[in-house]
């Protein structure tokens, strides 16, 4: 990961996508959760975040991670929609974590129902709470991997939606996997962007560069970043005389980036 940035007051009522391209990409989520399910429900299947991981994103790396709360999800998918559109390539946290109750109860009827109780819903509490717990770490696990790879990372935080980390009670639309992944970012190595140049030809262990202070992050209006999607639409997807996506570039550059983060981005 590159850069991390929060979008306040995140608001995409005014976004105008097809509707016919939102649904491909609910059809590629979906997707992607049958076959997550039927890995998972094969009797065969060893739980690992690694075989996890390629089922859910096989040889896939975005540029962009979105992370979002419950509430916000029919307006991100259009936001990703509009990126992907830009060029670039964008995963949407809740195309993984949505139906994981589902996945967990199918789970738990599978391995951890009552055999002498047929017919009923009664399960043995400690093989429900294993297969759980063994699920949620291996799916985090897999997002992890894809933060780690991203260039941005970018939280969309609602207008009206403060970070509720809370379980469902009937009282909050809560998501709690957003603590998890705001976490994993903010203690995540920063890296830069592959150059051309006599530096790539240095050994790993001198471009350790590292913002672990949650300070770091930026932070910017839904209004500039709804902004600079309208200022690149049309435009070629790269630059020119380098093969990193316009619209990334444009957006940093309304940042106050520091010479670190310009270093790692390849402009000084």
């Amino acid at each position: 990961m590159l850069l991390k940035l929060r979008v306040r007051n995140f608001n995409g009522a005014g976004l105008k996508v097809d509707a016919p391209a939102v649904a491909a990409l609910q059809e590629r989520c979906h997707a992607t959760w049958r076959a997550v399910a039927a890995y998972l429900m094969d009797s065969g299947t060893v739980l690992d975040a690694e075989s996890v991981q390629q089922v859910v994103a096989p040889a896939f790396q975005p540029d962009v991670f979105l992370s979002h709360g419950r509430g916000d999800r029919e307006q991100v998918l259009q936001l990703a929609v509009m990126l992907e559109q830009l060029g670039l390539t964008v995963f949407v946290d809740s195309c993984l974590w949505l139906n994981a109750y589902t996945v967990q109860q199918e789970l738990d009827e599978s391995l951890s129902a009552r055999r002498n109780s047929p017919g009923t819903h009664h399960f043995h509490y400690h093989r429900v709470v294993r297969t759980s717990a063994s699920l949620h770490m291996v799916f985090n696990a897999a997002l992890q991997r894809l933060i780690d790879g991203c260039e941005l990372f970018l939280h969309l935080e609602g207008e009206a939606e403060a970070l509720r980390t809370c379980v469902e009670d009937g009282r909050h639309a809560g998501a709690p996997w957003v603590l998890s992944e705001l976490m994993f970012a903010r203690h995540l190595p920063r890296r830069g962007r592959p150059r051309l140049t006599l530096e790539a030809l240095k050994s790993e262990a001198d471009d350790g560069v590292a913002f672990g202070a949650p300070e770091a992050a930026h932070a910017l209006e839904w209004e500039v970043l709804e902004r600079a999607i309208a200022d690149t639409t049309g435009f070629p997807t790269t630059s020119y005389a380098h093969d990193h996506p316009v619209f990334l570039d444009h957006l940093y550059g309304k940042l106050p980036l520091s010479e670190q983060e310009r270093r790692l981005l390849g402009w000084l």
